[in-house]
């Protein structure tokens, strides 16, 4: 009750300024961050208000700050100075997210400083291992509670967990970056990270030179899903008129064997909200049907301009993607690589240029003949993300969780590589 009545306080101090109505977030989160196996972690509380507060007109402003007080008075101000506006307003009542999502690991209260010593041990000893130089290591842990209050009567709150270990490994004259994170404590203390990292450089040893030849290019889930989290930013309705994905509304972007969906209700998803930061319960978006651009991510004036339901994907920063996820293929990935027999496995993709579509720079990579590795290379790729989305020819049925993004493995026919 204490909090429920600073949220409405701070809706009354709204309307005494003059807001017609107003909309309170209230976002405290407490951190720890450790560096170091036995290193001294790095505690944290922050709470953080956002209030939006429109005037006659549906002249809207936004504050945020530490400060409740403070973020009102920054609100009404931007308010005054905004234009007219027949969208705008806080979001309307919505049928809430019903039953438990997995978001607030039940352990976290329990987790001992033992425990998440032990995550970095296990990581540091793996990354110690065939010659591998570990430059940096870090493990994050955060609890958040978010609270939202609107003149439109909504009250809701809940809280979540998230857990994350990164670091940064060379070996040979390569530097790779590897990241797990999950609401759960015991997916980050169970999973293999340090050796997968260390994997991932040994298989670029020895080096050799940029295949001669054009030959199948495979992503693995994680790879996949560094691209596909690379694009999704494009299909937030406030941006794509100024992003690639502007010339394919209803278009063809990929092959028709991409079908991407992102759902903010997955359960145990890294992104999953119960409502967003508009206190939108989410819904499921299917950006690509069969490869076609099917939907976008609405806030509540975009969705309210054109007569559709707001998604739930609003941030502190506006539109923004949640738990994205590739519709796997039927066939494994062990019967695909078989019949391939040649192929590149490329580490990871340049990051996609939102603006043009364009993907250009130099990856890591690995050439397999005859089903064995041969050596590790860096290659040249210079394309266009439609390009290279109807390059896709195979999904594999080995979905995976890397991050927020579920994704299998992924064959391209006739990207090329150059040296």
């Amino acid at each position: 009750m204490e909090d429920r009545s600073q949220l409405r306080a701070l809706v009354d101090q709204a309307r005494r300024g003059g807001a017609r109505a107003c909309e309170v977030l209230r976002c405290q989160s407490e951190e720890r961050v450790m560096t170091a196996w036995r290193g001294r972690p790095q505690r944290s509380e922050v709470t953080t208000f956002t209030v939006r507060a429109w005037l006659d007109g549906g002249r809207g402003g936004v504050g945020r700050g530490p400060s409740g007080d403070r973020a009102v008075a920054d609100a009404l101000a931007a308010a005054a100075q905004a234009e007219s506006s027949a969208v705008a307003g806080p979001a309307d009542r919505m049928p809430a997210v019903t039953g438990p999502l997995g978001i607030d690991d039940r352990r976290h209260a329990g987790i001992a400083e033992l425990d998440r010593n032990e995550v970095l041990q296990t990581a540091e000893r793996a990354l110690s291992q065939g010659g591998v130089a570990l430059h940096r290591i870090e493990y994050r842990e955060r609890r958040e509670v978010r609270a939202y209050l609107s003149t439109r009567e909504i009250e809701l709150e809940a809280g979540s967990t998230a857990y994350a270990l990164e670091a940064e490994a060379s070996l040979a004259g390569r530097t790779l970056r590897h990241r797990i994170a999950s609401r759960h404590f015991s997916d980050v203390a169970s999973l293999p990270f340090g050796t997968d990292l260390r994997r991932r450089l040994e298989s670029l040893v020895p080096p050799g030179p940029v295949p001669s030849r054009l030959l199948p290019v495979v992503l693995d889930p994680r790879a996949m899903a560094a691209l596909v989290r690379g694009i999704a930013p494009a299909f937030a309705a406030t941006v794509i008129d100024r992003s690639f994905l502007g010339a394919f509304r209803g278009k063809a972007l990929a092959s028709p064997a991409l079908h991407l969906t992102d759902d903010a209700g997955l359960a145990s998803g890294l992104r999953t909200r119960t409502f967003d930061d508009r206190g939108v319960p989410p819904i499921a978006v299917a950006l690509l049907k069969e490869g076609v651009v099917n939907s976008l991510y609405h806030d509540p004036e975009s969705a309210r301009a054109l007569g559709l339901r707001p998604t739930g994907h609003c941030g502190p920063d506006g539109l923004a993607p949640a738990n994205l996820v590739v519709r796997p293929g039927s066939r494994t990935r062990n019967v695909i690589l078989t019949e391939l027999k040649d192929y590149v496995v490329v580490d990871e993709l340049p990051p996609v240029d939102l603006a043009t579509g364009r993907l250009e720079g130099v990856v890591d990579a690995l050439l397999v003949a005859g089903g064995q590795r041969v050596a590790g290379f860096r290659a040249l790729i210079a394309t266009d993300i439609h390009t290279l989305l109807h390059q896709v020819s195979e999904l594999a049925a080995d979905q995976e969780r890397s991050e927020e993004v579920d994704a299998p493995t992924t064959v391209f026919e006739g990207l090329a590589l150059e040296a």
